[in-house]
């Protein structure tokens, strides 16, 4: 018997407060129907990398009440843009979080100065740009933020 994507999501966490979902074929449906889960809010650490999530799964993803308690999201290798990065950087839901993955996607320059600009972002310690195309000036943003003062971990292209 195949389980529901709601009950996977449960025996994946358990009664810890890591979800590691890589590599499951999530998608944007699958991040909106997580969106919806109140089980979200045991979660601290929530692995979403592989799993061909656009802008917009990533924007009902961070509308969610239940991610208020998130401090890691890594959204590696999926399909995200400058518009995925302009809603990750306004998402108020995402206040407390300390480490935000995002390599092997396609935020840009343009999307890495939304996220340099974002004051919602203020508590990273951790971001990972690697392989999104941001450049010299897209770095340079990132370096100079006057939001992001907190990163110890900066990995650009």
């Amino acid at each position: 018997m195949d389980l529901s994507f709601e009950e996977r999501v449960e025996k994946r966490l358990g009664s810890g407060s890591v979800l590691d979902l890589e590599k499951e074929g999530v998608g944007d449906e699958g991040a909106k129907t997580l969106a919806g889960m109140e089980i979200l809010s045991k979660v601290k650490e929530l692995i979403l990398g592989d799993n061909e999530i656009s802008d917009d799964g990533v924007a009902a993803l961070v509308q969610s009440p239940h991610i208020v308690n998130l401090r890691v999201l890594n959204l590696k290798s999926n399909d995200l843009t400058e518009k995925g990065a302009e809603t990750l950087s306004i998402a108020s839901n995402l206040k407390n979080l300390d480490q935000l993955v995002l390599k092997f996607n396609r935020v840009g320059e343009a999307g890495a100065r939304f996220i340099a600009q974002s004051e919602t972002l203020a508590n990273l310690t951790t971001l990972d740009l690697f392989r999104n195309d941001i450049g010299s000036a897209g770095a340079l943003a990132i370096k100079q933020s006057k939001f992001l003062t907190r990163l110890s971990r900066l990995r650009t292209d």
